[in-house]
């Protein structure tokens, strides 16, 4: 793999950052296509709000070679409401980079002392493995949603 390059999102990476979120959800995710798109727009919403106020946001991408491989939304400091990687890119490492940079950047910044999610079922196991614990029980909706919370009181 070449060298990878985490910085912070741009308004003119939306279209790309668009495109892999669609092929991740689409690839990823085991939910019928009309719930397929209604998580991507979701997504892209929440992309669009970022983009009206980056303060009090860390939006994060991946690059490698120029492209964009990766990408994490956190909102409020505390809110993570987006990580996606390409599927072709996926355990080696990417996500975890942008986990970590983003957990480092809302440090200290998170009202709540701590980033929550909601997981699909596919990324619950990733997410337990950077150090995320489950906090209440999964909600029957389209990819699963099972809260989650990364507690910065119990880490240094």
């Amino acid at each position: 793999m070449g060298v990878v390059v985490i910085e912070s999102a741009s308004d003119n990476d939306i279209a790309e950052i668009t495109v892999l979120i669609e092929q991740t959800i689409k690839t990823c995710i085991d939910v019928t296509d009309d719930e397929a798109n209604d998580l991507v727009a979701h997504s892209v919403y929440n992309m669009l709000l970022w983009k009206r106020s980056k303060q009090g946001s860390v939006h994060l991408v991946c690059r490698l070679e120029g492209r964009i491989v990766g990408v994490v939304l956190v909102k409020e400091f505390w809110n993570l409401t987006s990580l996606f990687v390409d599927p072709d890119f996926q355990a080696r490492g990417i996500g975890q980079k942008l986990v970590q940079e983003a957990l480092s950047q809302c440090r200290g910044m998170s009202p709540k002392r701590a980033v929550k999610l909601s997981s699909s079922t596919y990324a619950q196991d990733f997410y337990r493995a950077m150090g995320f614990k489950q906090v209440g029980e999964p909600q029957p909706l389209p990819g699963g949603c099972i809260p989650f919370e990364f507690s910065f009181n119990s880490t240094s």
